[in-house]
């Protein structure tokens, strides 16, 4: 399941717990998603190799000079040009990684955020995917340093899959541990330039069902749902300005704020 129907179920779960059936017939969302375009915003976190001068030696600049021309690499030489920061080289060992059967998670994510971190974003998909199999736990943490540099220079760019990403992997027993206030606000803030909404959306519905939960929001809860909310209703999506405008009528109804 997609996480935009799952923010569309959870939509609906609240509505029904709160709401009279036919009331919460009539706020169902519209699948929300986030356009081409954000998603493939590039950022160049680490220039990596651009010159020849920067190889270190005949060997590998002869290897890298045929690469440039279209040769197939054999596998090792593209690790060897990878592990100097080529960005080209990455994005091309991780392509093999990935059509290796058992090829590991943690290799084929780090290779990719090395093309990534270069600019290549069309690498961006499977270095997200390839994070998601990843153990908090074990992840040698200088590899999570570069996730973490390649994602956020991504989001804060602009970025609007990074920018679900490093919402998606930041907690408690995440791979990027607890989210700070700090970083909680700048993923709020950046969600409203990039007019999407649905990040806003998401966070208010988290509210809003643990208020459903626990019997009652508290007063800042609720200031901080209305605040999301209220964002989320002047972004770019019309669904997500539609989500927004119900969910204010929710709390409303609920809570009598608006």
């Amino acid at each position: 399941m997609t996480r935009l129907s799952i923010l569309g179920l959870s939509f609906l779960g609240l509505c029904a717990a709160l709401l009279p059936a036919s009331v919460a017939a009539q706020t169902i969302p519209v699948p929300l998603a986030d356009t081409l375009e954000t998603r493939q915003v590039a950022v160049v976190v680490t220039p990596g190799v651009r010159s020849m001068g920067q190889v270190p030696s005949a060997r590998l600049r002869d290897l890298r000079r045929r690469m440039h021309q279209g040769v197939d690499l054999p596998v090792s030489a593209l690790k060897e040009l990878a592990d100097l920061g080529d960005g080209l080289a990455a994005q091309r060992y991780a392509r093999k990684l990935l059509d290796r059967p058992g090829a590991s998670a943690s290799d084929i994510a780090y290779y990719a955020a090395v093309a990534v971190g270069t600019g290549r974003v069309w690498t961006l998909p499977d270095m997200i995917k390839a994070m998601r199999s990843l153990d908090p736990a074990t992840e040698p943490r200088t590899r999570v340093r570069k996730y973490i540099s390649v994602l956020y220079g991504h989001a804060w760019g602009g970025n609007s899959l990074a920018l679900d990403a490093v919402e998606e992997f930041n907690g408690e027993g995440r791979l990027f541990g607890a989210l700070t206030d700090t970083t909680r606000e700048r993923m709020i803030a950046q969600s409203g330039e990039n007019g999407g909404g649905r990040l806003e959306l998401k966070l208010a519905l988290a509210l809003l069902e643990d208020g459903a939960a626990t019997g009652g929001m508290t007063d800042p809860q609720r200031d901080e749902t209305r605040r999301l909310l209220e964002q989320a209703a002047r972004a770019d999506s019309l669904a997500a300005r539609v989500t927004a405008e119900n969910l204010l009528a929710l709390m409303e109804a609920q809570y009598g704020v608006n």
